[in-house]
C-alpha cells in the first residue's frame, strides 16, 4: 500500500512580521473547507497574512504561513501579538478587525505620503468609437495591490463626458505601476479622464492626495 506524504516548505515563506523575533502565535487547525482559503494553481491555500477567521470583528489573529489545505486539514499558527507589515498582507485589515486584534500593530501606523504619476495621452475630439489606448501610471510611497486590477477600487472621473472609458487595468508584478487601457464607448468628446486609487488598491491603504489625468480630449 502506497503512503502519500504532504510536504510544505516554510523556509521561503513570505515574511509578514516587522520584527521576526518579537511575536506570539498559537496553534490553529485549518480545515479543508475553510472559507479563508483561496484557489491558486488548483490548490486551496490560506494565505500568510490572512486576517483569521474573517476580516471583521470576529478576527482572532493573522495567519503566519501559507497553509495548503487541498488534501485535508492542516495544523499551523495564527499570530495573536506582534508587529505586522500591512503591505505584505493579501488584503488590508478592516477597521473592525484592527479593533478586535488588540495586541497586533499594523505598520506603518502613521499615514504614508503616496503619489501617482502618469504621462496622459491627447485624443482628438471625434476619434472613433472602440479606439483603444494604454496609459502607464506609476506610484510612489507605496505599491499597487493585485486588487488595483478591479475597476471599482478606483475613482474614475470624466468617462461620461468624454465617451472614453477605462476598459481594464493590469498591475505590474512588482506593484510599482499599472497599465490602464481605455476604450472609446462612442465618438470622443472634449474633456478629461482622471483616475485615483482607493484604499483597497494600495499596499498601505494610503491614497494619493491628487488624481492623475490619463486622457485629454480636445
Amino acid at each position: 500500500m502506497a503512503v502519500e506524504y504532504n510536504k510544505q516548505d516554510y523556509t521561503t515563506a513570505k515574511q509578514i512580521l516587522v520584527f521576526p523575533d518579537h511575536y506570539v502565535a498559537v496553534a490553529q487547525t485549518f480545515l479543508s473547507n475553510d472559507s479563508a482559503a483561496v484557489t491558486e494553481d488548483g490548490r486551496k491555500i490560506i494565505k500568510a497574512g490572512t486576517i483569521y477567521p474573517s476580516n471583521d470583528a470576529n478576527a482572532i489573529g493573522v495567519v503566519f504561513n501559507d497553509m495548503d489545505v487541498t488534501n485535508g486539514d492542516r495544523t499551523g499558527a495564527v499570530i495573536v501579538h506582534g508587529f505586522i507589515k500591512t503591505a505584505a498582507l493579501p488584503a488590508l485589515p478592516s477597521s473592525t478587525a484592527k479593533t478586535a486584534l488588540k495586541q497586533i500593530s499594523f505598520l506603518p501606523i502613521a499615514a504614508v505620503a503616496t503619489t501617482i504619476e502618469g504621462v496622459g495621452i491627447q485624443v482628438e475630439a471625434g476619434e472613433a468609437a472602440n479606439t483603444l489606448h494604454v496609459i502607464r501610471v506609476e506610484i510612489e510611497g507605496a505599491s499597487f495591490r493585485p486588487a488595483a486590477a478591479t475597476l471599482s477600487n478606483w475613482t474614475i472621473t470624466g468617462e461620461a463626458t468624454t465617451e472614453v472609458t477605462v476598459d481594464n487595468i493590469v498591475v505590474a508584478d512588482n506593484g510599482k505601476y499599472v497599465d490602464i487601457t481605455t476604450k472609446n464607448s462612442d465618438v470622443a468628446v472634449a474633456g478629461a479622464v482622471t483616475v485615483i486609487p482607493k484604499v483597497e488598491a494600495t499596499s498601505t491603504g494610503d491614497v494619493p492626495a491628487a488624481a492623475v489625468t490619463i486622457v485629454t480630449v480636445a
